[in-house]
């Protein structure tokens, strides 16, 4: 393995094949072999009694840079010790959730480890987590990630499936571990 460039948060990498080819791939800075290198946090609100998914509406730029669209659907999430390389999955969680949506969670569960984001890309891998906020109060306000977040909303969990039926995937595109991170957390609120 080599790098072959690096910046604060990836390195571009490239190691052998089986077959003996150049195979190039990014790693995030952060990753270790005994954790995963970020968590995305699917987050169900409780607010008038009913359950809700909180979706982060995002402009990222290779989403919008390759014409992909104009935004991205996410669940809140973090690079686990991208600041303390000693950071533990709790405390990462506690503070990204804050962080991007000025919340507490009640509950958490940790629902899926050692996912690959894209195994032929990068070695990148997740832990999903399900939390649960019974307490619908914001208790900080929630940062903007540079630009990045663009807005914060509510979509109630019964008609989770109908809203992502029904966006416009010429405007939006749905990151992939929210989606993996719904079908987790619907067991958690039947």
């Amino acid at each position: 393995m080599s790098i072959i460039t690096k910046s604060k948060f990836l390195e571009f990498k490239t190691a052998k094949s089986p077959s003996g080819h150049d195979w190039f791939y990014v790693r995030r800075t952060n990753d270790s072999q005994n954790r995963d290198s970020a968590v995305v946090i699917t987050t169900i609100v409780k607010k008038d009694n009913e359950y809700n998914f909180l979706f982060i509406k995002t402009k990222r730029p290779p989403i919008y840079g390759e014409g992909k669209a104009d935004f991205c659907i996410e669940s809140p999430a973090g690079l686990i010790g991208d600041t303390d390389k000693n950071e533990v999955l709790q405390n990462c969680i506690t503070k990204e959730l804050m962080e991007e949506t000025g919340l507490y969670a009640s509950r958490v569960y940790t629902e899926l480890k050692n996912s690959s984001t894209s195994a032929g890309l990068s070695s990148e891998t997740l832990t999903f987590v399900t939390a649960i906020v019974d307490n619908y109060k914001v208790i900080n306000k929630p940062v903007s990630d540079g630009g990045i977040i663009i807005e914060r909303f509510l979509v109630p969990s019964k008609e989770v499936r109908k809203y992502l039926k029904e966006i416009d995937y010429k405007k939006y595109s749905i990151a992939a571990p929210t989606i993996c991170g719904i079908f987790y957390a619907l067991e958690r609120i039947k």
